[in-house]
């Protein structure tokens, strides 16, 4: 039978251990996001965004724990995305508003995390204004700047400049420095 010393320092060498991986990994450690932010800059179409949000659903369940959130947050933009193909404007409208709740929710949880608010920025910075979701973007454009300087969208070039232009564009827009 082991210690109590030595099962009390292999949880705690264990736990640092994950929190240093999420920490520096920065959820880089899911394959699966890669093919979510594929699938998002490929979104040409309703059904393109569907199968992206059946995609972000089941990478939320079958996933590895350090990246559901953000595999989550994936299925709410792929969500909210959908509404830009559609023909029924009410339809459109509830399912923007939908995913934009969920985003703003998954945010809420943690509003330090720069990764969820930058997958928000995604959608609510090329939303029309009209629909009041431009309330978040001077700290959403911020914090994608700051995700910008890691290495957590690396492996996601194309994404990366994107979002950042994005980023960069809302500022200017709000007439704000970074």
């Amino acid at each position: 039978m082991p210690s109590v010393g030595r099962g009390l320092t292999t949880a705690v060498l264990t736990t640092c251990a994950v929190l240093l991986m999420q920490g520096s990994a920065w959820g880089q450690s899911c394959d699966l996001l890669l093919e979510l932010r594929v699938r998002f800059m490929d979104h040409s179409t309703f059904d393109q965004a569907i199968e992206s949000e059946q995609a972000a659903q089941q990478a939320s369940q079958e996933g590895p724990a350090e990246c559901i959130r953000y595999c989550e947050a994936h299925k709410w933009v792929s969500h909210t995305r959908a509404a830009d193909f559609g023909w029924n404007m009410a339809e459109r409208y509830t399912r923007f508003k939908k995913g934009m709740s969920k985003l703003d929710s998954l945010v809420n949880t943690d509003p330090n995390d720069n990764v969820l608010r930058s997958l928000r920025l995604s959608v609510s910075g090329t939303a029309p204004r009209f629909l009041g979701e431009d309330t978040h973007w001077e700290e959403d454009a911020k914090a994608v700047l700051k995700t910008s300087t890691t290495s957590f969208w690396a492996e996601s070039p194309d994404f990366a400049d994107w979002i950042s232009e994005l980023a960069e564009d809302i500022l200017r827009q709000l007439d704000v420095t970074p």
